[in-house]
């Protein structure tokens, strides 16, 4: 597991100070924008979305409050900041592996980053509240078989999230108002938001280690990125949104980062994604193919209703649930469905489908239990470590 968005609000400060900070955003984007060499950029409006790099640094004096009627409602307040950006990106110049796994380190890490960058001082990190966080599962899987992932995922159906749902070749998007779960093939996304960003870069950092003169800083900054490349090639992406509603909801206030923990998110994360794709229950390991889902029913149910569930999984495979949906009533296929759920038993990718015998996923669930859940700690890359000064004296 690891983070990568995060939105924080700072405690209420001064105005003249928050002014100041103000004034610093903006010109401190400028001095960005007309060299083109900086890894981090400060600007004061919003991301363009959660594959942008940016950090953005909004001063505000309004505040939503509740009205008498029970709506809300902008109304002017004393003055805060609202920070948002990738910390995962901060930490590392991208997202492809490693990130922070600590909540509580990763928002004083960006909170100090925001200072530094800024040149003031900022409130204590803990101090802060949590507007939104995205906790992200990678799985290594190849190109061919997120194809395949993403394929099946078409033939689903999403009650639930269809309203909002976005599906691509490579990439599903479900939003809704507490959470948004991702899934996305992460070599895809690389090559289009971050590719050309950090080729730039890593000809600046290359050219910091080994001297500006070295002609071969080129050839390293490439070779560096076709890794970075293949290496997201073969990785499949897992975001679940967390956002402030959903905050609201658990605390009756958007919380403290000192008061939410790890174990808080990552339960958020592993239950949106059970939900969304009905894949049973974590603790349990999920079976889809014909011996194992039939033994599976009949341990848990009996011989006779195993029997029975096991025809509707069968139907299930073969066709697509709406379908089935009109093939029996309404309470007997929600009962029949959720006692297979309850069973961990999955009808995506088995191997009764045309193609199952040649399935790159037949096996795969996104969940942690899963064989190809990637949980590595990433290596310290010295040209990953390089402060903006650094650069900007190497351009």
């Amino acid at each position: 597991m690891a983070y990568d968005t995060l939105k924080l609000k700072s405690p209420s400060m001064d105005e003249s100070f928050v002014r100041a900070i103000e004034q610093q955003c903006v010109l401190r984007s400028g001095v960005d924008l007309a060299t083109g060499a900086m890894l981090y950029e400060l600007h004061t409006g919003e991301l363009l979305g959660s594959w942008d790099s940016r950090i953005s640094v909004r001063p505000m004096y309004e505040d939503w409050v509740t009205d008498k009627n029970g709506r809300p409602r902008l109304a002017p307040c004393e003055p805060y900041i609202l920070v948002e950006g990738s910390v995962h990106k901060a930490m590392m110049g991208h997202n492809v592996y490693g990130g922070p796994r600590n909540f509580q380190k990763a928002c004083s890490f960006f909170v100090n980053l925001v200072e530094k960058l800024l040149g003031v001082d900022l409130p204590p990190s803990g101090n802060w509240t949590v507007h939104r966080v995205d906790v992200a599962h990678v799985y290594a899987l190849t190109k061919p078989a997120c194809k395949e992932f993403f394929d099946s995922i078409q033939l689903r159906n999403f009650p639930r999230r269809q309203k909002k749902a976005a599906k691509y070749d490579m990439a599903v998007y479900f939003a809704g108002k507490t959470t948004t779960v991702k899934f996305y093939h992460k070599g895809s996304e690389f090559k289009v938001h971050d590719y050309a960003r950090l080729r730039n870069y890593f000809r600046q950092a290359y050219a910091l280690m080994y001297g500006k003169k070295d002609m071969r800083n080129f050839e390293r900054a490439e070779n560096k990125l076709k890794a970075l490349q293949r290496l997201a090639d073969n990785r499949l992406r897992v975001e679940v949104e967390v956002h402030s509603d959903k905050f609201q909801y658990d605390f009756g206030r958007n919380p403290l980062v000192s008061e939410v923990d790890d174990a808080y998110l990552e339960t958020i994360h592993d239950k949106e994604v059970e939900r969304l794709l009905r894949e049973g229950k974590q603790a349990m390991e999920t079976v889809r193919t014909t011996k194992a889902v039939m033994t599976r029913l009949q341990n848990i149910y009996g011989s006779t209703r195993g029997l029975q569930l096991y025809g509707f999984w069968s139907a299930m495979c073969t066709q697509n649930e709406d379908v089935m949906r009109k093939e029996f009533t309404r309470s007997t296929f929600f009962r029949n469905r959720k006692q297979l759920e309850d069973a961990g038993v999955s009808w995506r990718s088995s191997d009764i489908h045309v193609t199952a015998n040649d399935s790159l996923v037949h096996d795969f669930t996104p969940h942690r239990v899963d064989r190809r859940f990637c949980n590595a700690p990433a290596r310290n890359r010295p040209e990953l470590n390089y402060s903006r000064d650094e650069l900007r004296l190497a351009a």
